[in-house]
């Protein structure tokens, strides 16, 4: 096990899910508000949140629109 689990699915409510679910991302999301959150925009964003995770390398995070529009972001 790289990192627990618990303390994985902890940090990404943090740091992803409460900030941006049901939320109008150009009007409550600072990173938003003068940019376009596209599905890039916010594949780009989320992996900036969380490479922070101490516990574990961020890889890729991919944002998943529809079943033919997703955005993959592996970082710099």
């Amino acid at each position: 096990m790289i990192s627990n689990l618990a303390d994985l699915d902890k940090f990404v409510n943090e740091k992803v899910i409460e900030p941006f679910d049901h939320r109008s991302l150009n009007e409550e999301v600072a990173e938003f508000r003068n940019t376009v959150p596209t599905t890039e925009i916010l594949c780009i964003e989320i992996f900036k949140r969380l490479k922070t995770f101490p516990h574990a390398k961020l890889e890729a995070v991919r944002v998943v629109e529809t079943s033919n529009n997703s955005f993959e972001y592996a970082g710099n």
